[in-house]
């Protein structure tokens, strides 16, 4: 007569193994994901390097925007690292640092060994002051400083040349801020001084062209009457 029961021996070894494999693999599946939400920049690569400059691939910024004041705050407090600009669109960060302090591996192990906390830190530190923020946004980039001018009241005709004076302040803005553009994207090279120059003449140039307004002439001519 055969037997219903079987004993431990009669069982197949490769049943017993894939009973008792199965939690491991659903604990292995959890760990990973706890380790990916405590380490947002996990995933982080090398895009392209050269000595003094390196573009990382951060995947992350897509999904989080929040990240983007917290990776800049955490790059730009390190020492050796003199340059950072977060792009979220291309979900990128490019990161110019000194080649004795740091190689682009090392920053790239670095940000994957980085938690929330970490960023989050840095994120608050980062907020940046309104009125700095705004000098910051104005001076260091001219061509922003050329469509407030343009748009501001009372600034109608700003943009437009006349006299040597003021044709010399626009020449020597646009070059200058040519210039600087191109030095700023060229490592260990100060380019910022050209850019605020260039907003320097055309601040200069803007102001010389509002004096010369009819509106100004006549306004000047009836106070002093």
């Amino acid at each position: 007569m055969a037997q219903d029961d079987m004993s431990a021996s009669d069982v197949p070894l490769e049943e017993v193994s894939n009973r008792s494999f199965a939690p491991a693999r659903g604990v292995g599946e959890d760990r990973s994901v706890l380790a990916k939400l405590d380490r947002p920049l996990a995933a982080t690569h090398v895009i392209h390097s050269i000595p003094g400059r390196v573009r990382l691939r951060v995947p992350t910024l897509k999904a989080n925007a929040d990240l983007i004041r917290g990776l800049q705050g955490l790059l730009s407090a390190q020492v050796g690292v003199t340059e950072v600009t977060v792009a979220p669109v291309c979900q990128s960060v490019t990161v110019v640092h000194d080649p004795a302090v740091w190689t682009p591996e090392s920053l790239c192990l670095f940000l994957q060994s980085r938690n929330c906390e970490d960023l989050d830190r840095y994120a608050c530190a980062a907020l940046p002051d309104e009125a700095t923020s705004s000098f910051a946004r104005t001076w260091l980039q001219p061509w922003r400083f050329l469509n407030t001018a343009e748009s501001s009241p009372g600034s109608t005709g700003a943009l437009q040349t006349g006299g040597p004076v003021k044709s010399g302040y626009w020449m020597v803005g646009y070059a200058s801020m040519v210039v600087g553009v191109v030095m700023f994207a060229v490592p260990g090279v100060p380019g910022v001084p050209f850019l605020i120059l260039s907003t320097y003449c055309f601040s200069k140039a803007t102001i010389w062209k509002t004096g010369d307004e009819p509106g100004a002439k006549e306004h000047v001519h009836n106070a002093g009457q």
